[in-house]
């Protein structure tokens, strides 16, 4: 949760913000005070409580011109969002030199609040990490998780690429059950204690599988669901531990799963050789791109393929542009699940995991034969 100071109006408008504010899920209120008379030991309690955000009644403009600048001397890195019946154009050059970040029109809802919040947290912390790339399936049962997960793996254990998969589905991700893991704490015990995020805690979070660190969502342990502001302090916080950041989504788009989607370099939709799952591919994208994420970082992969089933000329016909094809490697795939492991690294799919993340990254691919006509590619990419 985002840590917020609230620096209310007087009367019963004041009286509501905060609980507003709680009402969005996504914050927790650490500092409450009065906008128009503030505490004289305010600069003091900022600097003590740390807000990563601070919410200000800006009514009495510009009257409060010396407030932010107080506020903005006490917490530089903070997001500072100002709000009032109503602004002019006159206003908004003064207010943006004296630091505020963004202006919301009161009264307001929880859900304007969280809008313009979200906002201003990605415009004082941008999630810039260069290597971020999200796998969403066109369709359950796709194997969207196994291609994730042995993807990861190939980045961290062969290419020696300091590597990250976070489970992004907090209702149904498997990768508890089908590595037989659950003992750390999780994406679970980080909602149990938002905004808390340390390198040393960290490693109680993570399971190692290999040099793979994973941050599991295991279903089987209760707790709350993930916001988009889980995802952004998880990915603000690894954001220089990490060389590649996985994420494994489901199917059905969510708000928190939207930050993951948007913050991806690449964004593959998993689908299989059949129609419905080729056809569902145009309807995650649509989804992808209504939730603001680039078109061209949306890319399409090809799971379970098998050149009989459908061809490239009958792919083309599903408007179905391909960035890679992994092949149909069924009982390899079973027996890794039954032993709770990655699919062996010598066999078909492993290969083409293999060669699909020297894709990714960069690297040369193998030499031909080895991977080459089991990682089929159509282009694009």
């Amino acid at each position: 949760m985002i840590r917020l100071a609230i620096l209310k109006p007087s009367g019963p408008h004041g009286h509501a913000v905060p609980l507003i504010a709680e009402d969005t899920g996504v914050f927790e209120v650490v500092l409450v005070d009065d906008a128009a008379s503030p505490s004289k030991t305010l600069s003091r309690d900022i600097a003590l409580a740390a807000p990563e955000a601070l919410l200000v009644d800006v009514s009495s403009w510009p009257g409060t011109t010396n407030l932010l600048s107080q506020l903005k001397g006490a917490s530089k890195s903070a997001a500072i969002i100002g709000f009032s019946p109503d602004r002019t154009a006159e206003d908004a050059e003064p207010m943006e030199k004296a630091g505020l970040t963004a202006w919301l029109r009161s009264p307001f809802s929880a859900q304007e609040l969280d809008a313009v919040a979200r906002k201003a947290m990605h415009t004082v912390r941008p999630l810039a990490h260069p290597d971020i790339l999200a796998f969403l399936p066109s369709k359950a049962g796709s194997g969207c998780t196994t291609v994730t997960l042995n993807t990861a793996a190939v980045l961290a254990n062969s290419l020696d690429k300091r590597t990250l998969l976070i489970e992004g589905d907090r209702r149904s991700g498997v990768l508890s059950v089908m590595l037989d893991v659950g003992e750390k704490g999780g994406l679970p015990a980080i909602l149990a204690a938002p905004g808390k995020l340390t390198p040393g805690g960290w490693r109680q979070h993570v399971t190692s599988l290999g040099k793979l660190d994973l941050l599991i969502a295991n279903p089987f342990k209760p707790g709350p669901q993930p916001t988009w502001a889980t995802y952004f302090q998880i990915l603000d916080f690894v954001k220089t531990q990490y060389d590649y950041i996985l994420v494994d989504l489901p199917e059905l788009l969510n708000p928190a799963s939207v930050e993951l989607a948007q913050a991806a370099r690449l964004m593959f939709i998993v689908c299989e050789p059949e129609l419905a799952s080729l056809k569902l591919v145009e309807v995650r994208r649509g989804e992808l791109e209504a939730a603001g994420v680039v078109p061209d970082k949306i890319a399409v992969l090809g799971n379970r393929w098998e050149g009989k089933r459908l061809t490239k000329e009958g792919l083309e016909k599903t408007h179905v542009p391909m960035y890679a094809a992994l092949p149909n490697d069924y009982q390899q795939v079973k027996n890794a699940a039954i032993e709770s492991r990655l699919v062996a690294k010598d066999s078909a799919f492993g290969r083409s995991c293999e060669e699909l993340a020297r894709r990714v990254c960069g690297m040369q691919a193998p030499p031909e034969g080895r991977v080459g006509s089991l990682f089929r590619r159509f282009g694009g990419g």
